[in-house]
């Protein structure tokens, strides 16, 4: 058995990040504004190895989610998906597959992801609400909780792995087919760049 076909999403079906657009979309002007600086200390010390991703993109929920009821949340994110532009991956390999065959898996939010694929299995971060209420972030699907994910779901192999980025190591060493993203173009890895 093969597998299915699996994408990432962030600068892989799309050519830029989308967590900072979402945060913007759910904060006003002057409120983004504000807090923006402490979002972007986060980043230079996520970067520099100070803190993990999981801080990171908690810090990014408390600053700019936190507190939303569910339901106005998920207007927000509607509302946020029908903005995202999709690039060439999207439109020259993802739209060829049959979507019961291809999963998203990424770090994005579930919340915006869901309405933009309707059709196809998403797996993505999701947040913790308690009575309706954003109170912080539930799951990080980021870098082996993608793989473990999948490993949930009796998933030991991957026919065609999509992705950006490295830190999708534990995702590439259970593909057949690996191809790396950049700039809306994908390259084919060999078993031997694999282990970069």
């Amino acid at each position: 058995m093969k597998g299915p076909i699996v994408f990432d999403f962030d600068k892989t079906l799309t050519d830029k990040d989308t967590l900072l657009g979402f945060y913007r979309e759910s904060a006003s002007n002057l409120m983004f504004r504000l807090k923006y600086p402490v979002l972007l200390l986060s980043a230079i010390l996520f970067k520099a190895g100070l803190i993990s991703n999981d801080s990171l993109k908690n810090i990014g929920v408390r600053l700019y989610l936190k507190g939303y009821r569910k339901s106005d949340l998920e207007k927000i994110a509607l509302r946020y998906s029908s903005k995202i532009k999709l690039n060439n991956i999207y439109h020259n390999d993802f739209l060829k597959y049959p979507s019961d065959q291809v999963i998203i898996i990424s770090a994005s939010f579930e919340e915006y992801l869901k309405p933009l694929f309707p059709d196809c299995k998403v797996v993505g971060s999701t947040l913790n609400y308690q009575e309706n209420i954003l109170i912080g972030l539930s799951v990080n699907m980021y870098a082996e909780r993608k793989k473990y994910w999948l490993n949930e779901q009796n998933i030991d192999r991957v026919d065609e792995f999509y992705t950006d980025s490295f830190t999708d190591r534990p995702v590439m060493d259970i593909s057949n087919k690996v191809y790396i993203v950049e700039d809306g173009k994908k390259r084919k890895l060999n078993n031997l760049t694999k282990t970069q």
